[in-house]
């Protein structure tokens, strides 16, 4: 069964949520199938960690549906807890620290009923797939390190094979080679186990491990769908031009984005900016004849891929202008 034909295992339907008297979620609708690595992203007070409240069946809509793994939200929040696996975003909440990888999985294994073997034999083998070697699982929480931590808190969260594992900021507090380390153990078990998951973040680098995308702002959905169709929605259908030049001014940007075949123009680094054009390999001729007139010499010029990132800067996302990411 591919992905694309795989059953919904999430679903919000015009789910609103309201704390006390003020309105959180504002009928926000949504999916995910089995198997699937959902993002849900959104700056500090985008709705993002009520949503996932939602999820682990904390707080009911007021308004609407949510159903986890086929469960109604509002009626079974005992069978959502078995269903789901829950990594909190500081290992703190989740881990032991004076107790090794393994005693940890095995604590909380007999809390899903699970006999001592069967615990650890399932602790090693999602620890092996997140590169822990033997001493590794036997050393104190306390001393392992950040990302190592992380790892520990993943593998209890998955100790009762639960079909979907929610992640709360996995990323955050890492370095930028850990973080991806990190999502590339998460796609290993998402590939290993079937396992679906949801990475609640701020972290736009997460968006490129999944395989949909939800973006909140103020409680609302200002952007839902597979990041590849994303990006290739953007003019130019996921190509840009991106020029270097020896010194890239504002007046530089400005000049490139007031061309009249260009439809917006951004910043891809210190000296180099991506020009969003119907045509960008047919068009380059245009691009340079335009450049001579302006007197802008280009260091270099090249047709290149959108990111993400690319998508996301080209759009008005006011909340997240405000907040950005600083790790």
């Amino acid at each position: 069964m591919t992905k694309e034909k795989a059953p919904k295992i999430i679903e919000f339907d015009q789910a609103s949520v309201k704390i006390g008297r003020v309105k959180i979620l504002h009928d926000i609708s949504f999916y995910t199938r089995e198997r699937e690595i959902l993002g849900v992203i959104g700056a500090s007070g985008s709705g993002k960690t009520t949503c996932l409240r939602v999820m682990t069946a904390q707080l009911k809509p007021h308004k609407g549906s949510a159903r986890i793994a086929g469960n109604d939200v509002k009626k079974e929040a005992t069978a959502i807890h078995y269903a789901t696996g829950y990594v909190p975003q500081h290992e703190g909440q989740s881990l032991y620290f004076p107790f090794s990888a393994l005693e940890n999985a095995h604590f909380f294994g007999r809390m899903y009923a699970l006999e001592g073997k069967e615990i650890r034999r399932r602790a090693v083998e999602i620890l092996d797939i997140l590169g822990f070697d033997e001493d590794l699982m036997h050393k104190p929480v306390r001393l392992l390190s950040g990302g190592e931590r992380k790892r520990v808190s993943i593998c209890v969260g998955l100790i009762h094979q639960p079909p979907i594992l929610l992640l709360d900021e996995p990323t955050t507090g890492l370095d930028a080679h850990l973080r991806h380390e990190l999502l590339n153990y998460l796609k290993q078990l998402n590939f290993h186990f079937g396992t679906s998951m949801v990475l609640i973040s701020h972290d736009l680098e997460v968006v490129e491990y999944c395989n949909r995308v939800v973006l909140l702002e103020k409680g609302t959905i200002s952007l839902q769908g597979h990041p590849d169709e994303l990006i290739q929605s953007l003019t130019g259908g996921g190509e840009a031009i991106e020029v270097t030049f020896d010194r890239l001014t504002e007046e530089t940007l400005r000049q490139v984005e007031d061309m009249p075949f260009v439809e917006t123009a951004i910043r891809s680094g210190r000296g180099s900016l991506k020009a969003f054009v119907e045509e960008p390999h047919k068009q380059i001729p245009d691009f340079l004849k335009a450049l001579q007139e302006l007197s802008l010499t280009p260091r270099e010029l090249s047709v290149v891929e959108a990111s993400f990132y690319d998508f996301f800067r080209t759009k008005s996302w006011t909340e997240f202008m405000e907040e950005e990411p600083s790790n």
